[in-house]
C-alpha cells in the first residue's frame, strides 16, 4: 500500500526508474572524462536518498529500504569519496567535504528525511553519529542542531541565541516546530497540531497542490519529517494529528517500539536536546503613520501591512517602477510572500490557502472559509471572498481588487485608514481598482 496518500503507482513507477542510480559510472570507464565522473560522484549521496524517498512514499517496507541503503546506495556513496577525494588533493581542496547533503538557504526535504530514517529505523548510531562526513551547513539551522543534539550526545550545538532571518524560506516551515518545542511541554502537542493544520499552505510552494489542480504527471513525494523528528526527540503525543495523510506516523512508531527504549534509552524522557529555547520574535513590522516610503515602495509598503521583510524582497524583485507593467508578476511575488490573493478564476482551494495567509498575517484571528453551493470552482471563489471583504471590515482592513483584465482573482488587504491613499497610489501607477461589490456579485 502506498503511503503517499495522493500517489500514483504509474508515476512512481517512472519516477523510481528516473531516480535508479546509473551504475555505469562506477566502472570509471574511459569513455567517460574526469569532469563528467566527478558531477556524477559529487551527488551520489544526494540521488541516492531522493531514491530512498521515492521509495517510502510508494510504500516499501523498511526492510527493503534499509536493505538498498547498506547495500547499494551507502556503499557507492563510499565509493564516490574514493573516487573524488584524490581529485580534490590533485587541485588543492582537500578540505571540501567530497560528497554531502547541503543545508542551505532552500529547503533541506530530503535532508530531513535521511535524518529520520537514520533515526527511526537504523538501529546502528554509526552513520548518523558520522554526520560529519556527510553534512554540509552552510547556512546555521537551528531546528537541524535542536534535532540531532537529541539523538547525538556529543553534537555541539552552538551557544547563544539564533537569529531567525524571515528571508529565508526554510524558516516558513521550521520556525513553527521550534516555536512548539519552546513551549512548556504539556503545550507542544497542540502547538504541532496547529503546525500540521497549516502544512499544506507550507508546502504549496514546494509542490504540493490541491486535488482539482494536478494533471497525470502530479508527484509530491514529501511527508512532515521535521514534526516526527520533533515527536521523536521530545517524546510528544501526537494523537491529536497522527492521522494526518502527510504525518509519517509508522516512522514515529517504528522508533517509539524498536529505537526509543534501546539506542536512546540514554535520553530522559521529554527533554530532546535539553537545550533552553525561546519563541522566535515576530518579524519586524514597520509604523506606517510615520514611515518616508513614497511612490511604489509606499504601495508595496501599505500591501505587505508593514512587514519590512516583505517589503524589501519586493523591492529587491521588482524594483521601484513609476508605472506598474506586468500586475501579473507582481501580484504573483506578493502572493508567494503571503500578502495577495493571486489565484485561478476556478482554484477555490489556492485561494482558500491565500486568504488563511493574509489573515494570519494581520492576527485577525481564525477566519472560517465558509460551505457554499456549488462546492468549488468560480461560484465558491467569489462566495469566500464576499465573505472575507464582509468579515475584514470592522476588524480595521479593507479588501481592494486589482483587474488585470484576465480570468483569475487578484486583491488585497490594506488597512482602512490608508485605504484612499492606497487608491490614489494604484492610479499613479496605472493600477485598475474595484471594490468587493463590484466583482464578487454572482
Amino acid at each position: 500500500m502506498m503511503r503517499d496518500p495522493d500517489g500514483n503507482q504509474e508515476v512512481y513507477f517512472q519516477k523510481k526508474e528516473y531516480l535508479s542510480p546509473d551504475r555505469r559510472y562506477f566502472l570509471n570507464d574511459e569513455k567517460y572524462s574526469d569532469e563528467i565522473l566527478l558531477n556524477f560522484h559529487f551527488c551520489t549521496l544526494q540521488e541516492a536518498v531522493k531514491y530512498m524517498r521515492c521509495l517510502y512514499g510508494k510504500g516499501d517496507s523498511f526492510v527493503d529500504i534499509l536493505n538498498y541503503l547498506d547495500k547499494e546506495g551507502w556503499p557507492d556513496y563510499q565509493r564516490s569519496i574514493e573516487f573524488i577525494r584524490p581529485k580534490l588533493l590533485e587541485k588543492g581542496k582537500p578540505h571540501w567535504v567530497p560528497n554531502d547533503l547541503l543545508v542551505s538557504e532552500s529547503s533541506p526535504r530530503e535532508l530531513f528525511f535521511f535524518i529520520s530514517f537514520l533515526i527511526c529505523i537504523d538501529k546502528s548510531p554509526e552513520r548518523l553519529s558520522d554526520y560529519q562526513n556527510w553534512l554540509n551547513v552552510d547556512i546555521p539551522c537551528q531546528l537541524l542542531d535542536v534535532l540531532l543534539k537529541s539523538f547525538i550526545p556529543r553534537y555541539p550545538y552552538p551557544p547563544g541565541y539564533y537569529k531567525v532571518n524571515h528571508k529565508i524560506y526554510r524558516e516558513r516551515w521550521m520556525t513553527p516546530v521550534l516555536d512548539a518545542l519552546a513551549r512548556p511541554p504539556e503545550q507542544r502537542s497542540a502547538a504541532l497540531a496547529t503546525h500540521m493544520d497549516n502544512w499544506y499552505r507550507l508546502m504549496r510552494p514546494l509542490g504540493w497542490e490541491p486535488k482539482h489542480a494536478r494533471d497525470k504527471s502530479y508527484f509530491f513525494c514529501d511527508f512532515a519529517f521535521e514534526v516526527a523528528l520533533a515527536v521523536c526527540a521530545y517524546d510528544i503525543d501526537d494523537s491529536s494529528f497522527r492521522d494526518h495523510p502527510h504525518y509519517p506516523r509508522d516512522l514515529v512508531d517504528h522508533y517509539r517500539k524498536h529505537i526509543r527504549h534501546t539506542r536512546d534509552a540514554w535520553r530522559a524522557e521529554g527533554v530532546g536536546a535539553g537545550v533552553e529555547l525561546f519563541p522566535s520574535a515576530p518579524p519586524r513590522r514597520i509604523d506606517l503613520a510615520q514611515s518616508k516610503r513614497k511612490n511604489f515602495a509606499r504601495w508595496v509598503e501599505l500591501a505587505c501591512d508593514g512587514y519590512d521583510d516583505a517589503v524589501e524582497d519586493m523591492l529587491e524583485t521588482i524594483g521601484k517602477p513609476r508605472q506598474v507593467e506586468n500586475l501579473f508578476e507582481l501580484l504573483e511575488a506578493l502572493e508567494g510572500l503571503g500578502h495577495a490573493i493571486h489565484a485561478d478564476i476556478k482554484d477555490s482551494d489556492s485561494l482558500s490557502c491565500q486568504v488563511l495567509d493574509l489573515t494570519d498575517a494581520r492576527g485577525m484571528g481564525p477566519f472560517e472559509v465558509p460551505a457554499s453551493d456549488p462546492p468549488e470552482g468560480p461560484g465558491r471563489c467569489m462566495a469566500i471572498l464576499r465573505a472575507l471583504a464582509a468579515w475584514v471590515a470592522p476588524r480595521g482592513y479593507r479588501m481592494i481588487d486589482l483587474d488585470d483584465e484576465d480570468d483569475a482573482w487578484h486583491a488585497v488587504l490594506v488597512r482602512a485608514e490608508y485605504h484612499e491613499e492606497f487608491l490614489a497610489l494604484s492610479r499613479s501607477l496605472g493600477l485598475r481598482t474595484r471594490t468587493p461589490e463590484q466583482v464578487y456579485e454572482d
